[in-house]
């Protein structure tokens, strides 16, 4: 997740626009967060709002909760969803109505509404799976999860202008808000829903959004992680892509981070065929037509159970030979790609992502940026500290470098001692910015080498972007142009950076 510069760090707190959470939504937010609770306090806040009320009613007797008895009044409905229950899916349902008052003119406010209910539905239904005991907050979570969305639409209207963000792949719209606003949503929704004192496992949820692996989460809340995130993907589906490609790559994810086998996953399409029109009538928002939720029910069923029954055939001979192809492929994939010194990309990993970001940029005609980086003075490093001390400075710049930029940006050993960075979604002006962090940073960055000596180290980078104006018909010259404006730059003086295009206008 990427920090929020400064400027909207501003503009988010001094915004009037956008909506805060009404009185019983906070009365609900400080409740939950009392040890001491009890069902009479809890009571009199939800029956505060009959409408609020009436849908605490209608859910404990719902398809989301199969109960042989039927709630009769707000008690009973309260001791069936227990308290925190009740308290969460009290504050989804007036942060909801809150929101929805205030849908913007030119962001597509239906489909995100769907989306997020679909999403919701989907949480609640996987942790259920694991009988998890937090289920509710897992569908908070996936229901705010694209909140900052809603922020960005504020703050910045034309970030979503000529783009469908609920028809891209979620990193994809990422990229595009860091290349508009240098954040993304999941940090904006994140900084909201702190500044609004919601629940440490709400907040969580929201910040790894993206990103199914759970990867930096720690062990005892990635379940819950996992669930937000698939909890979106699985809407996706619904929406976007019901194709048996795209239930057959839904399927392979559930399994790989959840463990869902695919002939379970085609039941809980079954279930949430039955929890759509509940969670329809709940939001007072119509998400599918009922003949193509009944279409995509039925294909999902198929193709996963097709899947699991070929699955079954092979499935002892296949684990055997899996558990020691991975072992195998683990090693070979961290040796075939990666550096062996720094740990970074070698040039052939770099190679195939550059061909492949290069032809996607072009495609959705996005910015590209490639950064080539130069280790000044690396041959006297060596020859008087010695080869042990030049490792060391090349491990301390390939750090400098992947501590510096975002998850989605590529960093590689080029060779010898350049290395070379490639930046989907920042153009030159961008780009420049960063290539600026990383001078300063190495001007103040000591390497030590051999018998406890020190010494500094200086950089020389050099910029070139492919955007709508560039002319670059390949990512072959792409990079030749940064390797020109490396070349300027460290005829230059070195310890700076240099864009191509800035060499080319003058």
């Amino acid at each position: 997740m990427s920090p929020i510069p400064e400027k909207m760090l501003q503009r988010l707190k001094t915004c009037t626009s956008f909506p805060t959470p009404p009185a019983v939504a906070m009365q609900v937010i400080a409740l939950a967060q009392d040890p001491e609770i009890d069902l009479a306090r809890v009571a009199d806040t939800v029956s505060g709002d009959p409408a609020i009320a009436a849908k605490v009613m209608r859910i404990a007797n719902s398809a989301m909760y199969a109960r042989r008895r039927q709630s009769t009044n707000l008690r009973q409905a309260l001791i069936v969803l227990g308290l925190n229950a009740t308290l969460t899916l009290a504050l989804s349902f007036t942060l909801v109505s809150a929101l929805r008052k205030d849908a913007s003119k030119g962001f597509d406010f239906t489909a995100y509404w769907k989306r997020a209910i679909l999403a919701a539905t989907w949480g609640k239904l996987l942790a259920t799976e694991f009988g998890r005991r937090d289920a509710e907050e897992v569908f908070l979570a996936a229901l705010l999860q694209d909140i900052g969305m809603l922020a960005l639409d504020k703050l910045a209207p034309d970030t979503y202008a000529g783009i469908s963000p609920f028809r891209l792949e979620h990193g994809r719209v990422s990229q595009h808000e860091q290349s508009c606003v240098e954040t993304d949503h999941r940090s904006v929704g994140a900084w909201l829903l702190k500044n609004w004192n919601m629940p440490a496992p709400i907040l969580r949820g929201v910040q790894h959004s993206h990103d199914p692996t759970a990867g930096g989460v720690e062990p005892e809340h990635r379940e819950f992680v996992r669930c937000v995130a698939l909890s979106g993907e699985l809407a996706d589906v619904w929406l976007t892509d019901p194709s048996e490609t795209g239930i057959h790559r839904i399927g392979q994810q559930v399994h790989r981070h959840l463990g869902i086998l695919s002939n379970r996953l085609s039941e809980l399409f079954m279930a949430i065929g039955e929890q759509i029109p509940v969670a329809e009538g709940l939001f007072d928002m119509d998400i599918l037509p009922a003949g193509q939720l009944q279409d995509i029910t039925e294909q999902a069923r198929e193709v996963l159970m097709v899947r699991n029954l070929y699955t079954i055939s092979n499935h002892e001979d296949l684990e055997r030979q899996q558990s020691k192809l991975k072992a195998e492929n683990s090693v070979l994939r961290v040796e075939s790609e990666r550096d062996g010194l720094t740990g970074v990309l070698n040039r052939r990993a770099f190679e195939e992502a550059m061909e492949r970001e290069f032809a996607m940029a072009t495609k959705n005609n996005w910015p590209l940026s490639v950064v080539f980086v130069d280790l000044d003075h690396f041959k006297g490093i060596n020859d008087t500290h010695g080869h042990q001390s030049g490792d060391a400075m090349l491990r301390a710049v390939a750090g400098l470098l992947t501590g510096t930029l975002r998850d989605t940006d590529v960093v590689a050993r080029y060779g010898g001692d350049e290395f070379v960075l490639l930046l989907p979604g920042l153009d030159t002006t961008q780009v420049e910015a960063v290539a600026e962090r990383l001078v300063q940073r190495a001007r103040t960055t000591r390497v030590e080498g051999n018998a406890g000596r020190s010494f500094a180290i200086t950089l020389s980078l050099g910029i070139a972007t492919r955007d709508s104006a560039s002319g670059f018909a390949t990512s072959q010259e792409l990079l030749a142009a940064a390797d020109r404006a490396l070349y300027h730059s460290k005829h230059s003086g070195r310890d700076r950076h240099t864009s191509y295009d800035r060499i080319k206008a003058a």
